[in-house]
C-alpha cells in the first residue's frame, strides 16, 4: 500500500502550543486536496492516504507552508524485522545507494546501524547493478520504523516549503502594485504564518484594465501558496492628480506612499488585519531610503508595517519571483500608478517637516475617505490545485 508521508519542521519547537499549529496545518492540507483524501496528522508526521493522483497530490503538498519533506512510501505492517526485510526483496534499484533507518520504535530489536547493514545486504542480493556508497549515493533508501507496527519505505524525498502554516500568525494586508517585489513580499509573509489579503491602487484612465488584470493574476498566483484572499482595489486617480497639481514635484511619490499607507491601515482596521506588508527594499529606489520609509511609518497609527524584502539584493528577489512563478507576470509592460505620477527628480531624503508642509496643501482626510468609500473588493479563491 502506498501512502505519502510528510515531515514538518519548526512546529516541533512550539511546545504546549504545538496542537494549535498542527490543527492549522491539517486544515491547510485538507483545503488543497480533493474530497475523499485522508489526512492524518500525528505528533511526528503527516500521512496522506486514499488519493487518486499521486503526482498531483505531491505537487499540492509542496505548496503547503509548514511541510519540510514529502515522500511517497510503501506502508509495511510488521511484527518483526523479517517483515521489513521481506518487502525489501522486491525493491528494484541500480547504481550507488545507502540505507537510512529512522527507528522511532525503540523496542525494535535491532539497532539502526546494524539493521541498515542487513537491509543493504538484502538489496544487494536482489539487485546485481546496485552498489553501496554511503558518501555519494544516487539513491537513499529510507525506512521509518514507527511504534504502531507500521514502517514506511521510500527511495526519494521532495523538499517542502518549510515555514509555518498560513494563518497561525494572524492576517496581513499587502500593498501590491504589479511589480516584482510585492508578490515576493507576500509569499515570504505567508511563510511566517500570515494570511495575506491585497490592496491595489488603480489610476484609470492612466492605467488600463490590462494592468488591473495583471495584478489580479499576481494575487491568484500568490494565493496558490496559501488560502482564499481578498483584493481591495482602491481608486487613486483623484489623489494622484491633486498631489501633482498642488504639491512640489519632488514630493509626489513620498506623498502618494503616505496616502497608500493611510488607506491600507483604514481598510485593515475595518477588516481585522493585524499588520501591513510592503515590498519595500532599502535604497532600491528614491522613495525607499531610510528617510522615505520613516515618512511612511509615521502615517500608520495602529498597524505595524512589515517589510520582508528590506535587506534583499534585487537578484535575490528576482530569483525568488521566478521560483514561485510570479516573475513573468510581473514584467508584463503595463504601467501602475507609481510609474504614471513619478517625477523626474524625486526627493531622496525627505524631511518630515517638509513633507507635512506639502501635505497641508491637500485635504488629506477628505481624499482618503473619498477613495475608501469607492473601494471595490474581489474574493480570490484558493488555487492550490491549479
Amino acid at each position: 500500500m502506498k501512502v505519502i508521508v510528510c515531515g514538518y519542521g519548526e512546529i516541533h519547537l512550539k511546545g504546549a502550543n504545538r496542537g494549535f499549529f498542527l490543527h492549522r496545518l491539517e486544515k491547510n492540507i485538507k483545503a488543497v486536496l480533493p474530497a475523499g483524501t485522508k489526512v492524518i496528522v500525528t505528533d511526528t508526521r503527516v500521512v496522506v492516504t486514499d488519493y487518486t493522483d499521486e503526482q498531483q497530490t505531491v505537487a499540492c503538498l509542496q505548496r503547503v507552508f509548514g511541510l519540510i519533506s514529502i515522500k511517497v512510501c510503501q506502508k509495511i505492517n510488521y511484527t518483526n524485522p523479517e517483515d521489513i526485510l521481506e518487502n525489501l526483496r522486491s525493491l528494484k534499484l541500480s547504481g550507488k545507494f545507502k540505507v537510512e533507518i529512522n527507528r522511532a520504535n525503540k523496542s525494535f530489536p535491532i539497532k539502526s546501524p546494524a539493521f541498515a547493514a542487513q537491509c543493504g545486504d538484502v538489496i544487494l542480493q536482489k539487485n546485481s547493478n546496485a552498489v553501496v556508497d554511503v558518501h555519494n549515493p544516487e539513491t537513499i533508501v529510507q525506512i521509518e520504523i514507527r511504534n504502531n507496527g507500521v514502517a514506511y519505505l521510500a527511495t526519494g524525498v521532495k523538499k517542502g516549503l518549510g515555514g509555518l502554516p498560513v494563518g497561525v500568525s494572524g492576517r496581513a494586508l499587502c500593498l501590491i502594485s504589479g511589480g516584482i517585489d510585492s508578490p515576493v513580499a507576500a509569499f515570504l509573509a505567508m511563510k511566517r504564518g500570515l494570511a495575506v489579503d491585497f490592496v491595489h491602487f488603480a489610476t484609470p484612465p492612466y492605467t488600463s484594465d490590462l494592468a488591473l488584470a495583471k495584478v489580479e493574476t499576481l494575487c491568484r498566483q500568490v494565493c496558490a501558496y496559501g488560502h482564499e484572499a481578498k483584493l481591495y482595489i482602491v481608486p487613486f486617480t483623484e489623489i494622484g492628480s491633486r498631489i501633482q497639481k498642488n504639491c512640489h514635484d519632488q514630493y509626489i511619490i513620498t506623498l502618494m506612499r503616505r496616502f497608500m499607507i493611510a488607506l491600507t491601515e483604514k481598510i485593515g482596521l475595518a477588516n481585522g488585519a493585524d499588520c501591513i506588508i510592503t515590498g519595500e527594499n532599502l535604497a532600491q529606489v528614491a522613495s525607499q531610503t531610510i528617510q522615505g520609509i520613516a515618512s511612511n511609518n509615521f502615517v500608520a497609527k495602529q498597524l505595524p508595517i512589515l517589510r520582508p524584502l528590506i535587506c534583499f539584493d534585487k537578484e535575490e528577489i528576482v530569483n525568488l519571483a521566478k521560483k514561485i512563478g510570479t516573475y513573468e507576470t510581473s514584467i508584463l509592460p503595463y504601467e501602475d500608478c507609481c510609474t504614471v505620477f513619478v517625477p523626474q527628480r524625486p526627493v531622496i531624503k525627505p524631511n518630515l517637516a517638509d513633507v507635512l508642509a506639502e501635505e497641508e496643501k491637500l485635504d488629506f482626510d477628505t481624499l482618503v475617505n473619498n477613495s475608501y468609500n469607492a473601494i471595490l473588493c474581489k474574493n480570490l479563491p484558493n488555487t492550490y490545485a491549479e
